[in-house]
């Protein structure tokens, strides 16, 4: 019993004096919010990826988002439609902040630009290994927006949304 009492004591110590380093937090996500529009206006969705600080001229990945496929998952509350980027071409499409964005709705004809997106890289102790960098702001269509964590209905989780309005 002391043996492994004494085991306890040296892992526990072992573990502790080995979290004095830290580790890079994972960066946040943006998640689009439509206000206003009929789901019918969002059957399809068209995501581009551009390079970051580009001016929107250097394309890099283009998805098509539809009802009809596993690709768009969509929760809607009230005249707000919130869409859950998947995963499309085998990679996760959610809009981070390495890349500059545009979302195109081709029924409404509609753009919006994601920009300049500011992240401080931040880093934590080990032993809180999922942790989040925060967003501090991006331009949405030429207009500069401080995000803030909001929840989204139905999911269980605080997300940094964007809303966009039709």
């Amino acid at each position: 019993m002391a043996k492994r009492y004494l085991l306890g004591i040296v892992f526990c110590a072992a573990a502790f004096t080995n979290c004095k380093r830290t580790i890079p937090c994972k960066d946040h996500f943006i998640t689009p919010a439509f206000i206003g529009f009929a789901l019918s206006d969002l059957d399809s969705v068209i995501i581009r990826q551009f390079k970051k600080e580009g001016n929107f001229q250097q394309l890099i990945d283009t998805a098509i988002l539809s009802f009809d496929t596993s690709y768009l998952k969509s929760i809607s509350s009230n005249d707000t439609t919130f869409v859950l980027l998947n995963h499309i071409s085998g990679q996760e499409k959610y809009i981070f902040p390495d890349h500059d964005w545009q979302l195109f709705i081709p029924s409404k004809n509609l753009t919006y630009s994601i920009s300049a997106i500011l992240s401080p890289k931040t880093e934590s102790p080990c032993f809180k290994c999922s942790c989040w960098n925060p967003i501090s702001s991006f331009t949405q269509n030429s207009q500069t927006i401080i995000p803030k964590i909001n929840t989204i209905p139905h999911t269980g989780g605080d997300f940094y949304i964007t809303y966009i309005h039709r």
